[in-house]
């Protein structure tokens, strides 16, 4: 499951951190570069390289009493290395989504609401079909607590490769301090430090990986499903009032990879060793 989340928080939720580059907090227009490690597969010999590029982008807003209402354009390239497992070498894989989003605060009260819908496509667009059709959808209702502590609870919902998945989301953001935050917004845990307006400091895991249709109708391997997380160390940097530099780096683990037919049906299977991984991104915020 691949997360391309580029959400505005109401004020309730204002201050954010966005340790991996995922689109948290006031909207930026972000550029993403992640080098995988190899990844050995369990069952067999070889593994899997991935070289990674994310673009969000958003594109419109609007405001109105309590309502803001806006889109964004998402887009996550990466150059795999298969190893030749089932006969499956070198990928470019693509996924290309907009993002609707939403969210509802009254000053006077202490709920608030949000929410986003992603319809896309995932592909190598080699012979793209209706299994490449992919959809991501976020929906929270909010409770302010105190000044430190916001409750959230509701559902995340997923479509790729002709499945659905759909998960409670239970999560919430507590600052202990100025300094301090926690951010457990599922399937995102972060916590973070801002020793200074300038500086971010943050441990984050998130997931990583996706599902695409691939190859063309009389090949063997028409989807690959890449199960992945990741966990990091991040440091950003603020540069003047819109650009930030993010360096983090960390490990992927829990990996596992799936080369299915048309059908569905699985072909071959592996779970994936951990690696390491390094990314940079740079943002330009308004």
């Amino acid at each position: 499951m691949a997360l391309t989340a580029a959400l505005i928080f109401p004020a309730h939720g204002a201050g954010l951190i966005d340790p991996a580059a995922l689109g948290f907090g006031p909207p930026a227009f972000t550029a993403d570069f992640t080098v995988q490690g190899s990844m050995d597969y369990q069952k067999e010999s070889g593994g899997i390289d991935l070289y990674e590029f994310r673009a969000l982008a958003p594109l419109a807003k609007w405001e109105s009493g309590s309502w803001l209402v806006g889109a964004g354009l998402n887009y996550a390239g990466v150059q795999a290395d298969f190893g030749g497992a089932f006969g499956v070498e070198e990928k470019s894989l693509h996924q290309i989504e907009l993002q609707l989003f939403g969210a509802y605060e009254k000053k006077s009260s202490p709920w608030w609401g949000l929410g986003f819908l992603s319809p896309g496509m995932a592909s190598d667009f080699k012979d793209p079909g209706s299994d490449a059709l992919t959809a991501t959808g976020l929906g929270l209702i909010g409770y302010h607590w105190n000044e430190r502590l916001d409750l959230a609870a509701g559902v995340f919902a997923a479509y790729s490769l002709g499945e659905a998945t759909v998960l409670p989301a239970v999560g919430f953001i507590w600052r202990p301090t100025q300094e301090w935050i926690v951010q457990a917004t599922p399937p995102i845990v972060a916590i973070g430090w801002q020793p200074t307006a300038a500086w971010t400091l943050g441990l984050v895991g998130y997931p990583a990986g996706g599902g695409w249709e691939v190859g063309e109708k009389n090949e063997a391997v028409r989807q690959i499903d890449l199960t992945l997380w990741r966990a990091a160390l991040s440091v950003e940097r603020r540069f003047g009032p819109h650009w930030r530099v993010n360096v983090r780096g960390g490990m992927a683990f829990g990996g596992e990879v799936e080369f299915r037919d048309a059908s569905e049906r699985v072909l071959s299977s592996s779970d994936l060793d951990p690696a390491p991984f390094g990314a940079v991104a740079v943002k330009w915020a308004f």
